[in-house]
C-alpha cells in the first residue's frame, strides 16, 4: 500500500493540478505558480483547518439539490432531471488551493472554492449531468505547493484530504445512496484520492456491485497497481464496467516517460523512498475518442467535440473535430487545437493536463451514458 501510496503522490506532483476557465483571474493564479513554495512550518494536525461536517450542504461544492456549476452545459445541451437520473457521481475535485503557508485548504475560504465552482465544477464535472446526479463533497485539499517538494509534511497533508474525501463517501454511501448505481470520477489529486477510495472500498467489497466505472483522469496509472486489485480492471471498450477509465493528456510531439523521469528525479522521491524510477513501468492509458487501449490514432473527426465554459455568463459553443488522439504507455498523446481556448494553460513539455476532460468533453459525455445504460442492462439482464 505504501508503495502505491508514493508512487500516487509522486505523479501528482508531475501533473501540475490547476485548471482553466479562461479568463484574467486564472491567468493571475498562473502567473502565481512560479513563486510557489511549500510551508515553511512542519504540518501539525492541531493546527488543521477545522474538518468539514458532509451533513451541511455548504461542505459540498455539488448536491443533486444544490447542483450549483455542475449543472452547466454547452449551448443546445441538456442536463438530465436529477430526479429521473438512475445512476450517481462522485465526484473529487483537483487542486485549486494555492498558498504557500498553509498545508490544507481551510473550508471557508471564499476564493479557493469560486475557483473550484468556476473551474472544475463547471468544466470536469458538468460532464457527467447527462447521465447521472452529481455528488462533489469540497476537502481539505493540500496546497499546489506541497506537491514541489515530498516530505514527511506533505505526505500527511495528502493524508489528512484523503480522509476529508474518504469520509464525504462514508457520507454519501449512507445518507445519500440508497443502494444505487455510481461512478467514481475525479481529476488530479483528485485522483489520487480516487485510486485509494477505489482500492480501499471498492475493490472486493459488496460496493463492487454498485460500481459502474471510474473516470481516473490525469493520473498516471501503471498496470501493476491493477495487478494488486482483486476484481477491478482497465476499460478496455466503450461498454464495459467496473473497470477504470484513465488517460494524460500530451501534445504529440512530448516525451512521456522522460518527463516522468525527470520529475522523479527533480523531486527526489527516489532517495527518500528508494523506490525503483519509473523506467521500465508500462501505464494504462484508454483513448477518449474511440474507447480503446490500443495504440492506433484516432482521427480527429471522432471528437464529438471539446468545451470549455469559457468567460462571462455565456458558455462557448462546442467545438468538434478539435484533436486526433493516440495512446501510447500511459499517454494520450494530441494534436494542436487550432482555437487557444485550449492552450492558453498549456504546461510545460507540452503537458496538457489542464484539459483533460475538456480536449473530448463530449465523448466523455457520450461515454458516461453508454456506460450507465449498460450497468442498468447488466443488472437487470442479471439481477
Amino acid at each position: 500500500m505504501r508503495k502505491n501510496r508514493t508512487f500516487a503522490f509522486s505523479i501528482i506532483l508531475f501533473a501540475s493540478c490547476f485548471f482553466v476557465a479562461a479568463d484574467a483571474s486564472q491567468l493571475g493564479m498562473m502567473a502565481g505558480l512560479f513563486f510557489a513554495h511549500p510551508p515553511h512550518d512542519a504540518f501539525d494536525a492541531a493546527k488543521a483547518p477545522a474538518a468539514p461536517d458532509y451533513s451541511q450542504p455548504h461542505s459540498w461544492a455539488a448536491l443533486p439539490a444544490k447542483p450549483g456549476m455542475s449543472a452547466a452545459t454547452p449551448k443546445g445541451i441538456a442536463a438530465v432531471d436529477p430526479h429521473r437520473a438512475e445512476v450517481d457521481v462522485f465526484f473529487i475535485h483537483p487542486t485549486s488551493f494555492f498558498s504557500n503557508s498553509q498545508w490544507n485548504q481551510p473550508l471557508d475560504d471564499a476564493d479557493t472554492n469560486e475557483r473550484t465552482d468556476n473551474g472544475t465544477i463547471r468544466n470536469q464535472a458538468s460532464v457527467f449531468n447527462g447521465c447521472c446526479r452529481i455528488y462533489a463533497p469540497r476537502y481539505r485539499q493540500m496546497t499546489f505547493s506541497a506537491f514541489l517538494k515530498p516530505s514527511a509534511s506533505s505526505n500527511a497533508a495528502l493524508d489528512l484530504a484523503y480522509s476529508d474525501v474518504k469520509r464525504a463517501f462514508e457520507y454519501y454511501l449512507a445518507h445519500y445512496n440508497h443502494g444505487r448505481p455510481f461512478i467514481i470520477a475525479a481529476h488530479s489529486q483528485g485522483s489520487r484520492h480516487a485510486r485509494v477510495l477505489v482500492e480501499q472500498m471498492i475493490d472486493g467489497s459488496k460496493l463492487r456491485n454498485q460500481f459502474v466505472a471510474a473516470y481516473i483522469i490525469g493520473n498516471w496509472i501503471d498496470r501493476d497497481w491493477f495487478a494488486h486489485l482483486n476484481t477491478i480492471k482497465p476499460c478496455e471498450k466503450a461498454d464495459d464496467i467496473g473497470c477504470v477509465v484513465t488517460w494524460s493528456t500530451l501534445a504529440d510531439d512530448a516525451d512521456g516517460p522522460a518527463m516522468r523521469e525527470a520529475f522523479a528525479k527533480r523531486s527526489g522521491i527516489d532517495d527518500r523512498v528508494g523506490e525503483e524510477t519509473f523506467a521500465g513501468r508500462q501505464f494504462v492509458c484508454i483513448n477518449p475518442l474511440s474507447w480503446s487501449a490500443g495504440n492506433a490514432v484516432a482521427p480527429a473527426r471522432l471528437d464529438l467535440g471539446g468545451w470549455v465554459y469559457g468567460r462571462g455568463e455565456t458558455p462557448r459553443p462546442i467545438d468538434p473535430g478539435l484533436v486526433s488522439a493516440r495512446c501510447d504507455d500511459g499517454a494520450l498523446y494530441v494534436s494542436r487545437p487550432d482555437d487557444i481556448a485550449y492552450r492558453i494553460a498549456l504546461l510545460p513539455g507540452g503537458n496538457y493536463h489542464n484539459y483533460d476532460y475538456q480536449l473530448a468533453y463530449m465523448n466523455i459525455r457520450a461515454n458516461a451514458i453508454v456506460r450507465v445504460h449498460a450497468f442498468l442492462a447488466h443488472a437487470q439482464t442479471h439481477g
